[in-house]
């Protein structure tokens, strides 16, 4: 599969936007308050298209495709959940790929990957200290 890639200077571009979640050369994240404007727009009959270029995203740099599939995934989302969610599925595995792949990561990028860090971190201690607590109450 084809899988058109932006450029260095794209994803700069993208990483602008206030809407995008998360970049990289292979795939776009955006925010719940931008994912929830577009279903909006969307029922009210507006274009995907339209609706994209009017916050601020180029559709021609997108391409036809992923416009059509950033439509699909913001809908399947929403009757699946009945809600939205920041970024995507696949946002810890294109963290991991951005990382790795040479691109400057933003001081924005680099905020969230040590937040979501750090949550996982507490997560994991709590989980720790409930296994320690039941060892030692089973005697």
């Amino acid at each position: 599969m084809n899988k058109k890639c932006f450029t260095a200077e794209q994803v700069l571009m993208l990483r602008e936007n206030p809407y995008t979640y998360q970049v990289d050369q292979y795939r776009l994240a955006f925010t719940k308050e931008f994912k929830e404007l577009f279903y909006s727009e969307y029922q009210t009959g507006t274009l995907p298209r339209q609706i994209l270029a009017k916050y601020g995203y180029d559709p021609a740099v997108l391409g036809q495709r992923r416009v059509w599939g950033i439509s699909g995934h913001i809908r399947e989302q929403y009757n699946k959940y009945g809600g939205f969610h920041e970024g995507t599925v696949y946002s810890a595995r294109a963290k991991s790929a951005s990382l790795h792949s040479g691109m400057p990561a933003s001081e924005k990028d680099e905020l969230k990957q040590l937040r979501y860090e750090v949550d996982f971190l507490k997560q994991e201690v709590a989980f720790l200290k409930k296994i320690s607590s039941i060892r030692t109450t089973r005697k």
